[in-house]
């Protein structure tokens, strides 16, 4: 749950942010607003996705605001999340229990369907949704990375966001995994509580073994990955150096003017990683609200029922009785990533063979619409790779159209 908590003098302001939250989440998250006048204790149990947002101006709040935000983080303890807004841009400091936060500035531009709010919020709710423990798991080399990596987390953490830098495992080129070593396993743990990767990609990272292990692993468990890519102006390449993090089609440039590479980073780069750090995670909450709504809407509409296997994951079951022989069973996959990504694919593949037997399975992915020949090396005799704008087709057609 969502509680906007405003003064009075606020109330407009706390109105729209509900509305123009609820529309962009498809009111998959319940979002309440609250006066600080009369707010005493959190309606109902502690959620995974709560997430308390503060309006604040020069006007000060009642003691009891103070209690209110001191319970709700010693209740939820390190998945606390909390974004003050301020809409006095003279008083920008968060006031009481609040001021360890960075506020968020609040201006005609913020409350709208694309403004920083709904980017802000959905980052937030997005990291939650994986159901992990909303960690930003911070990947460089430390031979030419760990003065950004350190940077990017210090900027981040002041906003609210729960970064996890581990110590350079790698020095002077020289690796640390040992014959014998548990590896895969050791890179789980440290990935099990991360709900996005955020790649350092500086020019040594390319070499670097744990790099690679790191994003093979978060790929097998379907997290997010953003490569920042530090290229000089010189440097004609495009893109990631990793090959594998080439068809997420999403990286930041973060361009130098010249040899050696820069490493103190200025406020304006910080905040452009910041952007698009919480615009990818916005991308994914909201693709993660939005198709499988869709898709669940589309199989209850064709005489189906709907069963979440993993939320996480985003697997589903659906079933139809045709006859009293006869049921149809169909494993879906909705995918988070824009348009077909390869490793959410293949996870699909792998949890197939966990599940009993269905007639079919669809791996449905969004984006742009792409044709049948763009997706004919994706699909196989059992996995039907299709756009949920197809499935409703698909469905009426009793699956006749599949592979068509």
């Amino acid at each position: 749950m969502i509680v906007i908590l405003y003064n009075e003098p606020c109330k407009a302001m706390a109105q729209s942010a509900q509305n123009v939250l609820s529309e962009a989440f498809r009111h998959n998250v319940r979002i309440e607003i609250a006066q600080s006048s009369t707010v005493d204790v959190w309606q109902g149990e502690a959620e995974w996705n709560d997430l308390l947002i503060v309006l604040f101006d020069e006007n000060l709040f009642p003691a009891r605001v103070d209690a209110f935000i001191n319970n709700f983080k010693a209740t939820r303890r390190d998945a606390a999340m909390i974004l003050p807004v301020s809409v006095n841009p003279l008083h920008c400091v968060p006031p009481g229990a609040l001021s360890e936060y960075k506020a968020l500035p609040y201006d005609r531009e913020t409350c709208t369907p694309e403004g920083q709010l709904v980017r802000r919020v959905g980052a937030m709710q997005g990291l939650m949704l994986q159901g992990r423990n909303t960690k930003v798991f911070i990947s460089y080399r430390a031979s030419d990375g760990t003065q950004i990596a350190s940077q990017i987390e210090t900027h981040i953490r002041t906003l609210g966001y729960k970064p996890w830098r581990d110590e350079a495992r790698e020095l002077d080129g020289y690796t640390s995994i040992l014959p014998g070593e548990p590896v895969q396993q050791e890179i789980e743990a440290a990935l099990s509580e991360a709900s996005l990767v955020l790649v350092i990609d500086t020019p040594e990272s390319g070499s670097s073994r744990w790099i690679r292990a790191e994003i093979d692993a978060a790929d097998a468990m379907l997290i997010p990955i953003l490569p920042v890519v530090f290229r000089t102006e010189s440097d004609m390449k495009k893109g990631p150096r990793l090959r594998t993090l080439l068809n997420l089609q999403r990286w930041v440039d973060m361009p130098f003017a010249s040899a050696p590479l820069q490493t103190v980073l200025s406020s304006d780069e910080l905040n452009v990683i910041t952007h698009q750090i919480e615009t990818y995670l916005c991308d994914i909450f909201i693709r993660k609200c939005r198709v499988p709504f869709l898709v669940e809407n589309c199989f209850r509409g064709a005489g189906y029922d709907w069963t979440t296997l993993d939320r996480a994951l985003s697997m589903f079951k659906s079933s139809r009785v045709k006859d009293r022989r006869f049921r149809l069973t169909v494993h879906s996959h909705c995918s988070a990533f824009s348009e077909i990504y390869s490793p959410a694919l293949d996870k699909f593949r792998v949890f197939l063979g966990s599940q009993p037997y269905a007639n079919h399975a669809l791996y449905i992915y969004d984006g742009d619409l792409l044709s049948f020949e763009d997706i004919e090396l994706y699909g196989d005799d059992f996995v039907t790779v299709l756009h949920h704008q197809e499935l409703s087709a698909l469905l009426a057609s009793n699956f006749v159209g599949v592979g068509i």
